[in-house]
C-alpha cells in the first residue's frame, strides 16, 4: 500500500520555494496552493493522497506563483528578449500519471 500524505498548504508553498510570509504574500501563496489543488483534484483520483500528488501540488503552485509575473506568457529578459514560459511541467505529469482519470465521452 502506498503512503499517505498531507496536501500542502500556503506555508508549504512558500518552504518549497524557500520563500517566507515576510518576503513574499501569504494570501498569494494561499490562492496558488488552492487553485494547485483544484486543479489537480479535476484531472487525478486524489484519494488517497500520496507523496507523488504532493509533489506535484507544489510545483502547480510554484508555477502559478511564477507566470503571475509574466501575464502574457512570456518573461522579459532585458537584452535578450522575450521568452515564453512553458506550459506543461514533465515532472507533474509524471508525479501524477498514475492518479490521471480517464476522459468520458
Amino acid at each position: 500500500m502506498s503512503e499517505l500524505a498531507q496536501k500542502p498548504t500556503a506555508p508549504d508553498l512558500l518552504a518549497y520555494l524557500s520563500l517566507t510570509g515576510e518576503n513574499y504574500p501569504v494570501e498569494q501563496a494561499q490562492e496558488a496552493i488552492d487553485v494547485a489543488l483544484f486543479s489537480q483534484a479535476s484531472v487525478c483520483v486524489v484519494d488517497p493522497y500520496t507523496p507523488p500528488l504532493r509533489e506535484a501540488a507544489l510545483r502547480r503552485g510554484a508555477r502559478i506563483l511564477s507566470a503571475r509575473g509574466a501575464p502574457l506568457g512570456a518573461m522579459d529578459l532585458g537584452e535578450y528578449g522575450a521568452s515564453p514560459l512553458i506550459r506543461w511541467d514533465a515532472l507533474i505529469e509524471e508525479h501524477e500519471a498514475a492518479y490521471r482519470t480517464g476522459a468520458f465521452s
